[in-house]
């Protein structure tokens, strides 16, 4: 008797175990994603992201050197993601891709960045890429196109994007809280379908899911969610940032709307304030903008901006 209540007992257990089980996976799941997110973010002191930035002044010298400018101050650098670097350069100058590439790495191996990285050169007026290559590290052969072809004199922005240096801790933290948390998820489908609980068929004329109405911006159409700005059914998409920049501009249009303010709402959950990041985002959303005459996005000297939209848009 007592034999059978304890058998009965632990029998009870592991069924409600069973039927928890999606939700604990799922909760699990979770917990060890994030865990892996918060240590993987706390991976790289203040003083490594500092040593990130005197690194990308001193390729600058470096380049002004090489062009024979020894008097010309080094602009500010702008950080634009955690992997990313903007290098500008206000006077013109012109370079031969080798020994662009020479000192580039020269600079950066000598103070032991991440070996993998890619090198944009882009025209300040004209914002177009007119140079790129990609170093890949001692495993695998690097892409360095238009060797020996020397570029005009021009100012440019040198864009320095390294390889995400995650450990195979953290790799390994990723895969596994993900792995936990598509168990929890088939467990939770297969459990519902289970209990008879399908999804009800769609009557014809249903709508199951309503379309976000997006922004007018002129002939545009923003949808500040999906991050898409729409031209005659043509799609462009928008960086994270750009979509935040924009978003501004859209709910106060023909209206300055400050630097700082944009500067602050934009970069500082970050922590950090860039200004010359701003005027390259600025520079990017003008072009995505330039199908519709009626559109423009101003620099208002010594104030900030206005996206100005003509009445005719309106």
């Amino acid at each position: 008797m007592i034999a059978n209540e304890a058998t009965n007992a632990i029998n009870f257990l592991l069924l409600n175990m069973i039927r928890k089980l999606p939700l604990i996976s799922i909760v699990i799941g979770l917990l060890v994603i994030l865990t892996a997110f918060a240590a993987d973010k706390a991976g790289k002191s203040d003083f490594d992201a500092s040593k990130e930035m005197i690194v990308m002044r001193n390729v600058a010298h470096q380049i002004l050197q090489y062009t024979g400018d020894s008097t010309s101050p080094i602009a500010p650098v702008s950080r634009l993601s955690a992997t990313e670097f903007c290098i500008p350069f206000e006077s013109p100058f012109s370079f031969k891709p080798d020994s662009l590439v020479n000192i580039i790495d020269k600079v950066i191996a000598n103070n032991k960045l991440p070996s993998k990285y890619i090198v944009t050169v882009r025209e300040r007026k004209s914002d177009k890429v007119i140079y790129g290559y990609a170093v890949m590290g001692p495993e695998q052969q690097s892409i360095v196109p238009c060797k020996g072809r020397d570029q005009p004199a021009r100012p440019y922005y040198i864009d320095i994007k390294f390889e995400e240096n995650r450990s195979y801790a953290f790799k390994g933290l990723y895969l596994g809280g993900f792995g936990i948390l598509g168990l929890g998820l088939v467990l939770f489908v297969v459990n519902g379908r289970k209990k008879g609980k399908e999804i009800p068929n769609a009557k014809e004329g249903d709508t199951l899911v309503s379309e976000k109405q997006g922004i007018a911006i002129g002939q545009y159409l923003f949808f500040a969610d999906e991050q898409i700005l729409r031209f005659n059914e043509a799609d462009a998409i928008l960086t994270v940032k750009e979509a935040k920049i924009l978003s501004i501009f859209a709910n106060a249009p023909n209206k300055i709307i400050d630097r700082k303010r944009l500067q602050k709402e934009i970069w500082e959950d970050e922590g950090v304030i860039v200004g010359r990041s701003l005027d390259m985002f600025i520079s990017r959303l003008r072009k995505k903008l330039e199908n519709d005459p009626d559109v423009a996005l101003l620099n208002i000297h010594g104030k900030g901006y206005k996206l100005e939209i003509s009445n005719k848009s309106v």
